[in-house]
C-alpha cells in the first residue's frame, strides 16, 4: 500500500511539474533604429546607416551628442545596451548614435579604412554629419568608435582632421609603420578645443605582435611628450582577445570620454 502511494504522489508531482513548465518564444527587442540608404556622391556608392534615437527623443526638444560607429553592422546592438546603462548610472548624457554599415566586398573595410581613408573621412565630414545635424536634433559633440583596422582609422583621424569629432575611441588599433608620424602630427595640431582619446589594446599574447609594440611606441611617445589640448588614456584589457576586445573598449570608452 505504501509502495502504491508513493508512486501516486510521485506521478502527481511529475504532472504538476508539466503543467507549471510553459515554454514560449518571444523576441529580444533593444529598441528600434532608422535604416537610411545613403547615396554618397565623394564615394560614388549607396551606404547603409543605421541611427539609433535615444528613449525620450520624440517627446523632447533637446539637441544630443553623437556618437559614430565603424563597422555599424557589428557593433550597434552593443553601442546600445552599454550607452543604456551608462546614462542609467549618470555617466554619459542620453545620445544619437550613428552606425556606417560595411559594404560586403571583401576589400571594401581595407579601402575605407586605409587605402582610401581620406575619401572615407570626406564623406562622414561633408555629407553625412550635415545629413544627421540637419536630419536630427544633434548637437556639435561628436564620438567615434573603431575597432582593429577602424580603429587605426579612427586615430589617424584625429591626428588629420581632429575638428571632426571630439572623443576618440580606439580598440585594438594596428599603428606598426605610422605610430610615430601620427604622434608627430598630434604634436603640431593647434586645437580651438580639446580633444579626447581612448586607446586600448588585448593582453600581449592575444594580439599581432607588431600592432602591440607598436601601440607601446605610441603610448610611449604620449607619455614623454603630451600634446597640447589632447586628454588621453591607454589601456591594456587582460584577459581579452583581439576580438573581444572591442566590446569592453566601447562600455569602458565611453565612461572615459566623457569623464569629468
Amino acid at each position: 500500500m505504501k509502495l502504491i502511494v508513493l508512486l501516486a504522489m510521485t506521478l502527481t508531482c511529475q504532472i504538476f511539474a508539466l503543467n507549471a513548465q510553459t515554454i514560449t518564444e518571444q523576441s529580444l527587442v533593444i529598441g528600434m533604429a532608422k535604416s537610411i540608404e545613403f547615396p554618397s556622391t565623394v564615394l560614388q556608392q549607396n551606404r547603409t546607416i543605421k541611427v539609433y534615437l535615444p528613449e525620450g527623443y520624440d517627446k523632447s526638444t533637446q539637441t544630443y551628442p553623437t556618437l559614430y560607429l565603424l563597422d555599424g553592422e557589428r557593433h550597434l546592438a552593443h553601442a546600445v545596451l552599454a550607452s543604456r546603462l551608462h546614462q542609467e548610472q549618470g555617466n554619459i548624457p542620453k545620445q544619437i548614435i550613428v552606425a556606417i554599415n560595411n559594404l560586403e566586398q571583401d576589400s571594401a573595410r581595407e579601402n575605407d579604412f586605409y587605402h582610401h581613408r581620406d575619401k572615407f573621412a570626406q564623406f562622414i565630414g561633408t555629407e553625412l554629419q550635415p545629413f544627421i545635424d540637419k536630419t536630427f536634433r544633434s548637437s556639435k559633440s561628436a564620438t567615434l568608435y573603431g575597432h582593429s583596422l577602424a580603429a587605426y582609422f579612427a586615430v589617424d583621424l584625429l591626428a588629420s582632421q581632429p575638428a571632426l569629432f571630439d572623443r576618440y575611441i580606439a580598440a585594438s588599433p594596428p599603428l606598426q609603420r605610422h605610430a610615430n608620424d601620427i604622434y608627430q602630427q598630434l604634436l603640431g595640431l593647434r586645437l580651438v578645443s580639446g580633444k579626447t582619446l581612448y586607446i586600448t589594446m588585448a593582453e600581449p599574447a592575444m594580439e599581432e605582435q607588431q600592432a602591440y609594440h607598436a601601440y607601446l611606441q605610441f603610448t610611449h611617445l604620449l607619455s614623454s611628450r603630451p600634446p597640447s589640448s589632447l586628454t588621453w588614456q591607454t589601456e591594456v584589457m587582460s584577459g581579452e582577445s583581439h576580438i573581444s576586445n572591442y566590446y569592453i573598449t566601447l562600455f569602458k570608452g565611453l565612461a572615459a570620454a566623457f569623464k569629468g
